[in-house]
C-alpha cells in the first residue's frame, strides 16, 4: 500500500477511537439505540468524517446478541443501568475511512464476557503474521470461544478486509469497499485459504448465555511489517 495511503487510514482509525470515545462518554440511561446512532453521526464532523463505511451500529441489552446482518437501530430499545452496550462506528471522507468497536456495561463493573471479548482480538492481532491463512484467524477465534466455555456468535466470518481507494472502488468510496467485503474472498472466514496481506479488522462476537461483548480493531500486515492502526501498543487494543 502506498505510504500515504496507509498514514490516512491509521490517522482515520484515531479520529474513529475519538469519536467512539465522545459516544461512549455521551450515553445516558433512556437513550434508545436510534438515539445513540443519531448522536454518533451529528459528531462525526467533528473529527473530520463527512461520509460513511458503513452506518452506525449499536446494540443494547439482549439485542448484544442479535447476528443479524444488518442491524438496524431500533427506537423501541433504551439503554437501562446495568446492560451491555455494543457500538460499531465506520465513518470515512474522500481518501479513508474507520472501522472501530467497543463494548460498554453501562453503570456496573464489567461482566467476565468483556474481558474475554477484549482478550480475543488481542490475542488474533498478536496470532497474525504474514505466514498465517485468513481462516487460521478464524479458527483460532473459534478456538479461543471454545477453551473459555463461550459461544463464537459470529459464525460467518469474525472480520473482513479494508480496501482502500483504488480502481473501480474510486465511485462511491467508501461506501463502495464496504460493499466488497460481503465478497467472501474478503472475510475472515473458515474457508479462506488466502495468506494475510493489507488490511484486516477483526470483531469477533463472543456470548456466554446471558450476554455478548465484541470488540473490533484493524491490523495491517505486509512482509514482515505488521501493526494495529490507530494504536501506538498492544496494551491498547480493546481500550478508548
Amino acid at each position: 500500500m502506498d505510504p500515504s495511503q496507509l498514514s490516512a487510514f491509521d490517522d482515520a482509525q484515531r479520529r474513529g477511537w475519538s469519536l467512539l470515545k465522545e459516544l461512549v462518554d455521551s450515553l445516558e440511561a433512556g437513550m434508545s439505540e436510534a438515539d445513540i446512532a443519531a448522536q454518533a453521526r451529528s459528531r462525526a464532523s467533528a473529527q473530520g468524517f463527512d461520509r460513511w463505511f458503513h452506518p452506525p451500529e449499536v446494540q443494547l441489552g439482549a439485542n448484544t446478541r442479535n447476528t443479524d446482518i444488518w442491524k438496524t437501530p431500533k427506537a423501541g430499545n433504551v439503554l437501562a443501568p446495568g446492560e451491555l452496550v455494543i457500538l460499531t462506528l465506520g465513518p470515512g471522507h474522500a481518501d479513508a475511512y474507520a472501522d472501530v468497536g467497543t463494548t460498554v456495561s453501562f453503570g456496573r463493573d464489567e461482566p467476565a464476557i468483556v474481558e474475554h471479548a477484549r482478550e480475543c482480538v488481542r490475542a488474533m492481532c498478536g496470532f497474525t503474521s504474514r505466514w498465517k491463512t485468513v481462516g487460521e484467524i478464524y479458527v483460532y477465534a473459534r478456538a479461543y470461544a471454545t477453551n473459555h466455555c463461550l459461544d463464537l456468535l459470529s459464525p460467518r466470518s469474525v472480520g473482513h478486509a479494508l480496501l482502500p481507494k483504488a480502481g473501480l472502488l474510486e465511485a462511491g468510496f467508501p461506501q463502495s469497499a464496504h460493499f466488497v467485503t460481503w465478497l467472501r474472498r474478503h472475510q475472515v472466514h473458515f474457508l479462506n485459504p488466502r495468506r494475510l496481506s493489507g488490511m484486516w479488522a477483526y470483531r469477533p462476537l463472543l456470548g456466554d448465555g446471558d450476554g455478548a461483548a465484541a470488540f473490533e480493531e484493524v491490523i495491517y500486515v505486509v512482509d514482515d511489517e505488521k501493526r494495529v492502526l490507530g494504536r501506538d501498543s498492544v496494551e491498547q487494543i480493546g481500550t478508548l
